[in-house]
């Protein structure tokens, strides 16, 4: 599994990316956004949503009732 690193803003030391806290210098971080998706993820959910607009889309549309021409048989083969 791999983090995602930063820096600290006071320190410099590397931290886990979303931390608040510095853990070495215990320097309370600005401008760290707790919570928020990352681009990859948003990328991610839009493109799905884009395939599935799209898909919906271009999908056929039933056929209308005077379209059908010929109604399945209800007939046994005969032995």
């Amino acid at each position: 599994m791999k983090f995602e690193m930063t820096r600290c803003n006071q320190c410099g030391c590397e931290m886990l990316m979303g931390v608040t806290v510095c853990p070495s210098c215990g320097k309370q971080q600005t401008g760290v956004q707790s919570g928020v998706s990352q681009p990859r993820t948003m990328l991610a959910v839009a493109l799905a949503a884009a395939v599935l607009l799209v898909f919906n889309w271009i999908k056929s549309p039933a056929p209308q009732p005077g379209e059908i021409t010929a109604r399945p048989s209800a007939t046994l083969p005969s032995r």
